[in-house]
């Protein structure tokens, strides 16, 4: 049986609930991943998630434990799993390769991404594959025509590397070369976008207002990771440059030291950020959650938003 395509299934949310999605990374560990088989995914499935995001790892790390999680959860659940694929590390042949696997495995939602390099190197083009996440969805698309549904990452406050200035904000000039970027890439094939991290909504609001203007009609799903420690945080806003309002961030310093509290205002700010989107009549109904390593606080989130049945 094929599985939907994401813009099909995205174009039948036409009622007035809300939908979500959900992003787990590969577990490191055989246990780790007994833990996502036993407990993590049965429990996220009862939530009704459109569909579930496998990530590739930076360098390409979990590539082989990517494919065969993607396989093993959308064969077991009927799920859709959108697999990240990158550049990274990726000569063409061994593109083909994973896209040849995904063929022939019904996979057929792929998120295309330039990806990071192992931590602590520089990013790199591999001599013999691509520069650029654009490359890619080039590829894809002029390879396998429209048998795979392609998603790309879209960031409302610029991708980091245009990020320069101390007060930590893209320029106009820059984010247009951002906003000029994700029309290229969606008018080269890309179906569906989803966003970077962000912890303010009208962030996400006033970029999705910008995309519209520049004629991106595509769906544009928000990136929700919760808020779980205040290193995870910290974390956030050195690797992506992520704006924190002032508010949030005196919360988390104050909560710094309870973790339970901390966690516990997390949800509520997910939850305040979902509504704020909901009230802003922008035509988003569809929430991506970054599981990462906060499976109990997104459990926690879904449960408030009523995805629990």
């Amino acid at each position: 049986m094929l599985v939907p395509s994401l813009s099909d299934l995205l174009s039948n949310e036409v009622d007035d609930n809300i939908y979500s999605s959900l992003e787990f990374l590969p577990p490191r560990t055989e246990k780790g991943e007994e833990k996502l088989w036993n407990e993590h995914l049965p429990h996220f499935m009862k939530t009704n998630p459109l569909f579930v995001d496998i990530t590739w790892g930076a360098g390409g790390r979990t590539s082989d434990k990517t494919m065969r999680l993607s396989k093993q959860i959308q064969e077991k659940y009927g799920i859709p799993v959108n697999m990240h694929i990158t550049c990274t590390n990726m000569p063409t042949g061994l593109l083909k390769e994973t896209l040849n696997f995904c063929y022939e495995n019904g996979i057929r939602n792929i998120l295309a991404l330039r990806g990071d390099p192992p931590e602590g190197e520089e990013w790199k083009p591999n001599e013999e594959g691509f520069t650029c996440a654009l490359d890619l969805v080039k590829f894809i698309r002029n390879t396998y025509g429209d048998y795979f549904c392609i998603t790309v990452a879209g960031y409302p406050e610029g991708h980091p590397s245009r990020i320069h200035g101390e007060d930590g904000k893209i320029t106009d000039e820059e984010m247009e070369k951002e906003l000029n970027y994700l029309k290229a890439k969606v008018d080269a094939g890309a179906n569906v976008i989803i966003t970077q991290l962000f912890y303010d909504a009208e962030i996400f609001i006033v970029f999705v207002k910008k995309c519209r203007n520049y004629g991106i009609t595509v769906p544009i799903l928000p990136g929700i990771l919760p808020i779980s420690s205040y290193r995870s945080l910290t974390r956030m806003i050195n690797l992506c440059k992520t704006y924190v309002p002032p508010s949030v961030l005196e919360q988390v310093v104050k909560l710094s030291e309870d973790d339970e509290a901390l966690r516990t205002y997390g949800v509520s700010q997910a939850e305040e950020m979902v509504h704020a989107i909901q009230a802003a009549d922008i035509g988003i109904k569809h929430f991506h959650f970054y599981v990462v390593n906060a499976p109990d606080v997104t459990k926690r989130i879904l449960d408030a938003l009523n995805f629990t049945p």
